[in-house]
């Protein structure tokens, strides 16, 4: 698949998500297909095509929902 480059800030690849919040590729691909088992959610993602992007808000969103003693 060719390597794109996003200008948007608000906007990661997965490559940027790994680089940016230390989430392998591997580890992104296993939460994209099954609910996590800490709060039955996945990661969330959009898909454009064959694209996987992830909103940054979203993830940091998901990240804080993830938190232990977080409601």
């Amino acid at each position: 698949m060719k390597d794109i480059q996003i200008q948007n800030k608000e906007w990661l690849t997965p490559k940027q998500l790994e680089a940016e919040f230390g989430i392998t590729i591997g580890a992104q691909n296993k939460m994209r297909l099954r609910k996590n088992y800490v709060n039955g959610t996945n990661i969330p993602f959009i898909k454009v095509g064959k694209r996987i992007l992830y909103f940054r808000s979203d993830i940091n969103a998901w990240l804080l929902s993830l938190r232990k003693g977080a409601k």
